[in-house]
């Protein structure tokens, strides 16, 4: 089960129906689920005492990419019973509103729409089948079926959301492109159920490194990959990318008696030497992939 604040995609598993049990209500989990905003459809468990959100990573535990949202905006608790919960706001710029109405504090109840800014959440329970069921329309909204790393959409917010917190610490940043190298040949000499799984064996590779170094990796689109590390600089980012190269180039990927031996072509840049933006930090970082290939290939570039 995720801590607090931490978004279902990042821990979806897929359960068979006939294990999930009858509801008790003991079973009840307090869930909030964005309705409006940038992180819209995300969901987020509450399973800690307390709960900050806000704009910014350094004073919150859950981050809205909100203009209107206060750095430290308001605060979801438990109350004396058990199975309760309230909002409290905390000196917001634009308030905190419950059901339409500005509040200071209030309790919360099941189906409560909580407005921040111009980010609607709705607070509510889910059950243990609620719970399986919104797993599962997570999972196919936000997982790559291909290679089980987070879709485009998700590693965008996820960008996004890394560089806000950045600018309140002044943390460095790496971005890497990557680019699979000799995919078309597999596909002309061995088909293509075979490149499939040669991208699907690169990605989780490459995901098991980078989510190692509290990073996230995406397929970018074909045999594309991209990812950002937070709190790396340039001689982290060469030992990192020189390590999801080798973790590529070392190891033949086999299905069924057919062995191939792709490599893959890897360009970096860095915040804030490169920039602040996600976009020109893509565009140095594809640049960089662009140097990789023209270079020889199966190579780190910056």
């Amino acid at each position: 089960m995720e801590t607090a604040g931490e978004s279902e995609f990042e821990s979806t598993m897929r359960v068979p129906i006939d294990r999930v049990r009858t509801p008790h209500a003991q079973d009840r989990l307090a869930v909030l689920v964005v309705l409006r905003g940038a992180q819209v459809g995300r969901r987020y468990l509450l399973n800690e005492r307390s709960l900050v959100i806000g704009r910014r990573g350094d004073r919150a535990d859950l981050v809205v990419m909100d203009a209107l949202v206060s750095s430290a905006h308001c605060r979801i608790e438990r109350t004396p019973r058990s199975d309760g919960w309230a909002i409290v706001d905390l000196a917001s710029t634009n308030g905190t509103l419950v059901g339409g109405q500005r509040v200071t504090s209030s309790p919360l109840r099941d189906g409560d729409r909580i407005e921040i800014g111009d980010t609607v959440l709705k607070f509510c329970f889910h059950d243990a089948l609620e719970d399986y069921f919104h797993r599962q329309v997570d999972h196919l909204m936000n997982i790559d079926d291909l290679t089980g790393l987070p879709v485009q959409r998700v590693f965008r917010q996820r960008f996004d959301e890394a560089l806000q917190e950045r600018r309140g610490t002044g943390a460095p940043l790496v971005v890497f492109m990557m680019d699979l190298d000799g995919l078309k040949r597999i596909n002309d000499q061995h088909g293509h159920q075979l490149g499939a799984h040669s991208i699907a064996t690169v990605g989780r590779r490459l995901g098991s490194l980078i989510h190692g170094e509290r990073g996230v990796v995406s397929r970018f689109g074909g045999d594309e990959f991209s990812a950002f590390v937070p709190a790396l600089d340039r001689d982290g980012a060469l030992t990192l990318g020189e390590r999801l190269r080798a973790a590529v180039a070392d190891e033949p990927i086999a299905l069924g008696a057919t062995v191939v031996n792709p490599t893959i072509s890897i360009g970096f840049a860095c915040a804030p030497r490169d920039g602040q933006l996600a976009e020109q930090l893509t565009r140095h970082a594809d640049e960089a992939l662009y140097r990789a290939k023209a270079a020889g290939r199966n190579r780190v570039c910056e």
